[in-house]
Parts: structure tokens; C-alpha cells; sequence
């Protein structure tokens, strides 16, 4: 399973996306091709000691 993890001091190219008045948000091309996640797909996110984790969701299948 694939896994980002990042913290402000080690984001390293930094990408940035704007907070849509829904709260939505693109997840940027790199983090996409870095996950293999696509539309449908399901991503996880979680705060972990100050660090924002994202990883691909398992299928439902």
C-alpha cells in the first residue's frame, strides 16, 4: 500500500491547492501518480504526531 507522509519540514517540492467554499480540494498530479489513485478511488487521511498521513484506501470489493 502506498503511503505519504509529510510534515512542513520535510514536504520537499511543495504543491499547494485551494479549500473550495464546500471544503474540496484536487489532490495534486504528483500525490495522484504517488498513490496510483484516480477518480472513485478512496483515500485515507489521518493526523499522526503532528504529521498529515494519506494513503489509497483498500478496495470494497
Amino acid at each position: 500500500m502506498s503511503l505519504l507522509r509529510t510534515n512542513r519540514e520535510s514536504m520537499g517540492n511543495l504543491t499547494d491547492t485551494k479549500v473550495s467554499e464546500k471544503n474540496l480540494t484536487t489532490v495534486p498530479k504528483p500525490v495522484r501518480n504517488f498513490l496510483d489513485v484516480g477518480a472513485g478511488d478512496r483515500v485515507e487521511w489521518h493526523v499522526e504526531d503532528g504529521d498529515i498521513v494519506v494513503r489509497k484506501a483498500p478496495s470494497e470489493e
